[in-house]
């Protein structure tokens, strides 16, 4: 059988944003990636100001409050063309921010679904539809 039938794994084309990361960390990293503007008054209560910054195929915004992330939204077009790429999306991002066991049974409102992890006091969301992934930081709160 060829490669070209293979089975793609999801491999991030964009940055991750460590958690620990510091506003001049989030700036520089996103600034390789494209433009950062900074928004002031974020629609996010408890936000001070976000990063945001995107290409023709992701968005990602970056919250911050004190100095600290608060969130990372990642919307991006990448690995959206049917469910299972989603499934593996969404997969990448739970193995990136912990394993499997650390997240207690996930939240499924037909909408979102929340995977909520307290050993490293984060949560992940997925967007059902338009495959978006946030990473709510919950090691400030």
């Amino acid at each position: 059988m060829l490669s070209l039938f293979k089975n793609k794994k999801f491999e991030p084309n964009f940055p991750i944003i460590e958690l620990e990361a510091s506003p001049e960390e989030v700036k520089d990293l996103l600034s390789k990636f494209s433009s950062v503007e900074r928004v002031e008054k974020s629609q996010e209560k408890g936000v001070d100001f976000e990063y945001v910054a995107e290409n023709h195929e992701t968005r990602i915004n970056v919250g911050f409050s004190a100095d600290k992330i608060s969130f990372v939204n990642y919307l991006s077009e990448q690995f959206n063309d049917n469910d299972k790429k989603k499934a593996q999306k969404l997969d990448w991002f739970i193995n990136y921010y912990g394993t499997v066991d650390e997240f207690e049974e996930p939240n499924d409102t037909g909408f979102m679904i929340f995977f909520h992890n307290p050993k490293r006091k984060l949560t992940i969301v997925f967007g059902l539809h338009m495959g978006p992934i946030r990473i709510n930081s919950h090691a400030n709160a």
